[in-house]
């Protein structure tokens, strides 16, 4: 009998349960409570600090800050905005902590995917001893997997999905920034 694939699924699996949240003991992380680096795009980093959202560029020292009451900051200093400035400010802000938001939870999805992925690994396991000592044999093992992880691939497909549109919503993001550039005379002055 072939034992290698069953093996690895085994390996895999212990691999996923090592790595999932509720393994991870006192050191696993908050997801709520997210601060740092959300996204990248071109030279431009967005960090999130403190309810704030800060604005950089790989090649620039100038620093751009929203502040979760939607005050414009551009290194240190407050920069006056109009009414509709000011609404721009408050889009960009509220779409980078909906991607954050949007980007946690398909991150517990995928958490959670992962653990059933592990679950069915230890199924394997048992799959494996019972061949050892029934007339279980490799095709009815085969079956079994095969059952199984149909509907975690249908999941994790769905899942793709939704990381999909947080792409869109990255490329609306963009074209905020640009609307902010063409808009704010502060912003389009740093000639990023």
């Amino acid at each position: 009998m072939q034992y290698t694939k069953y093996f690895i699924a085994v390996a895999l699996a212990f691999l996923l349960i090592s790595a999932s949240p509720g393994f991870a003991g006192k050191h696993h992380r908050n997801l709520s409570l997210f601060d740092g680096q959300l996204y990248s795009s071109d030279d431009m980093i967005i960090d999130l600090e403190d309810g704030s959202v800060i604005i950089t560029n790989e090649y620039e020292d100038d620093e751009i800050e929203i502040t979760d009451d939607y005050e414009l900051y551009i290194n240190g200093d407050l920069v006056k905005t109009t009414k509709e400035q000011q609404k721009l400010i408050e889009e960009y802000h509220t779409l980078v902590y909906d991607i954050k938001d949007y980007a946690l939870e398909i991150g517990k999805e995928g958490a959670k995917i992962g653990i059933e992925g592990a679950k069915i690994g230890l199924k394997a396991i048992g799959g494996v001893i019972k061949m050892i000592f029934t007339d279980y044999d490799e095709d009815d093992l085969d079956e079994d997997m095969e059952r199984q992880t149909e509907a975690l691939e249908a999941k994790a497909e769905l899942l793709e999905e939704k990381a999909e549109e947080i792409e869109e919503m990255a490329d609306d993001l963009d074209d905020l920034f640009y609307d902010m550039e063409e808009d704010i005379p502060a912003i389009a002055q740093l000639d990023w």
